[in-house]
């Protein structure tokens, strides 16, 4: 298995570099060391053009102070409510992503996904009507070195008999101009930071190449000590490759143990990765001119 920091399948023959050669690449930074108040903030992140980008806008803000931070989110989320945002309370980092079609698509993926377990007799009726799928709700982790981080994911999935509405269980976190790196720390966010209704962490990760678009997909739990790991990965883009083991969830992972009679907590739900391609293409890269690799 390939390292967390990588995000390719070592044996996947991927023609795309891995995400450590993203070391060299890093994501868009502003230091926001001198700032005195958070109007001065958004204004110097207003001309940076952030807000006027939509596949590759993401950037990092460093050195933010924490009452500055708070007054910032308030600014955006009454003056750009749709930037999906990340407070790093600890690093002094706050992060903001402008969510495009390329990133809503996962999240139209794992709908049509639950839709199918459920048509197929995979999910009985009462079991596909507790899962609650929602966009970025504002979510604060109580675990340490995290405590009061604060993360809105790009897909939030949780069920109806869950104690803790107010945290996930399953999460997607997509990146086009999000590097490898950022993206594994938002993992270890939701799954070492917010606590163990916290079950599953999809990444999806897009590159792009002179050839057009590659792209990942991987999977995120805890180890037995807690820790975040990566499970496995498969392969997006390109779309012909050697065969790779399905990605899943469990049953107990999804629905809280809200588990029909019939069935067990371990039952696999796989994940169609055809359909993944076929609604990132469609949704996604198509509607910004940009093609996936064959």
């Amino acid at each position: 298995m390939s390292s967390p920091r990588d995000c390719t399948p070592a044996d996947s023959g991927i023609s795309q570099q891995p995400c450590d050669s993203e070391d060299y690449a890093l994501d868009k930074e502003i230091s926001l060391d001198k700032i005195k108040s958070a109007d001065e903030a958004l204004v110097i992140i207003q001309g940076s053009g952030f807000f006027n980008q939509s596949l590759y806008s993401f950037v990092v803000l460093t050195s933010v102070d924490h009452d500055i931070a708070i007054d910032l989110l308030k600014l955006i989320d009454e003056k750009y409510p749709r930037v999906r945002k990340g407070l790093f309370f600890q690093r002094k980092v706050l992060t903001l992503k402008m969510p495009s079609y390329t990133h809503e698509a996962p999240h139209a993926w794992f709908v049509q996904a639950l839709l199918r377990w459920s048509t197929n007799g995979q999910l009985t009726p009462a079991e596909y009507l507790g899962v609650m799928i929602t966009p970025s709700p504002r979510v604060t982790a109580s675990n340490p070195p995290y405590t009061g981080d604060q993360k809105e994911p790009d897909t939030f999935i949780t069920h109806i008999e869950s104690p803790s509405l107010h945290e996930p269980r399953i999460v997607i976190e997509v990146g086009f101009g999000q590097t490898c790196r950022s993206l594994v720390e938002d993992a270890k966010l939701w799954l070492e930071g917010v606590g163990a209704s916290v079950r599953k962490v999809l990444l999806v990760k897009f590159f792009q190449r002179r050839q057009g678009v590659s792209g990942i997909i991987e999977l995120w739990g805890r180890n037995s000590t807690g820790t975040a790991y990566m499970i496995w990965n498969n392969r997006i883009f390109p779309v012909h490759g050697p065969f790779e083991r399905p990605i899943y969830l469990t049953k107990d992972d999804l629905l809280n143990g809200a588990i029909a009679s019939s069935s067990q907590g371990t039952d696999r739900l796989e994940f169609d990765i055809t359909s993944l391609r076929e609604i990132i293409t469609k949704m996604g890269l198509n509607l910004v001119g940009l093609t996936p690799l064959p």
